[in-house]
């Protein structure tokens, strides 16, 4: 059964859906960074898909902000090639007012998304009765989530570390995994991935170098300052919904 969406749900996922047409109006305005049609809209609307239809979940709005601060990670850490677009379009591409447009529209719904997102998790929180199933859902659906962004990563060719990519599809699917073997195995999952990815995060923001976007080998792997932002978070919502997987309480009673 459906639970009512709540106004910050319906803003997160509305946020979604306005970051992917952002990116396709860049397209369409003959973006040079989006040579081919771009899937990474499909995959915004999949997860606002997923946001609005999982509202029973207290937990599924972390999925919508998850994606969009990687995205708005991203963003920030190719600044001066986004300060461009904004400032001088009509040097990126064909359609300069087209690509304005849809640069400014990407980063002002990334925002929104992150901040409602963000707040809708911890309002639905705060709403739910029980977490009883908390870790093995979120282990099914960032999994599942990880694992078809990486195959799109693979297939689309886009730009970025293939074996930090490999790392994040061998992850979800470990996740998938785990969300099969039971509660139990989920919570402690979450759990560790958790504690990994804050590692990860804290190495790489410590002795990353300073002049470099601090940029880090983690083995094969090069890491940047928007690969630690995002697996601070990503490290900080695994540790947490392993933490409170499984406990239930009572509603305070509402006052008149």
């Amino acid at each position: 059964m459906r639970s009512n969406l709540t106004f910050l749900t319906k803003l997160t996922a509305g946020g979604l859906v306005a970051v992917a047409i952002a990116l396709w109006t860049q397209w369409l305005s003959g973006d040079p960074a989006y040579p081919k049609f771009p899937p990474g809209p499909v995959l915004f609307i999949g997860v606002a898909a997923i946001v609005v239809y999982g509202a029973r979940w207290w937990w599924t709005p972390l999925i919508g902000a998850l994606i969009s601060l990687l995205t708005t990670s991203g963003w920030f850490a190719r600044l001066p090639q986004e300060m461009l677009r904004l400032g001088h379009p009509g040097e990126v591409g064909k359609f300069a007012a087209g690509i304005f447009l849809g640069t400014l529209l990407q980063i002002g719904a990334l925002v929104l998304t992150d901040i409602a997102g963000l707040a809708a998790t911890v309002q639905n929180f705060r709403r739910a009765g029980s977490t009883a199933d908390s870790a093995k859902m979120a282990c099914r659906f960032f999994g599942g989530l990880f694992v078809v962004m990486g195959a799109l990563v693979m297939v689309g060719g886009a730009h970025v570390d293939r074996y930090h990519n490999l790392m994040h599809l061998a992850w979800g699917a470990l996740a998938l995994g785990a969300s099969f073997l039971g509660a139990t195995v989920a919570k402690r999952f979450c759990i560790a991935s958790g504690a990994f990815y804050l590692t990860l995060a804290t190495l790489g923001l410590t002795i990353g170098s300073l002049v470099m976007n601090r940029a880090w080998y983690f083995g094969p792997m090069l890491l940047h300052t928007g690969d630690h932002i995002f697996h601070l978070v990503l490290g900080s919502i695994f540790l947490a919904m392993g933490l409170v997987s499984g406990r239930e309480w009572l509603r305070r009673p509402s006052h008149a």
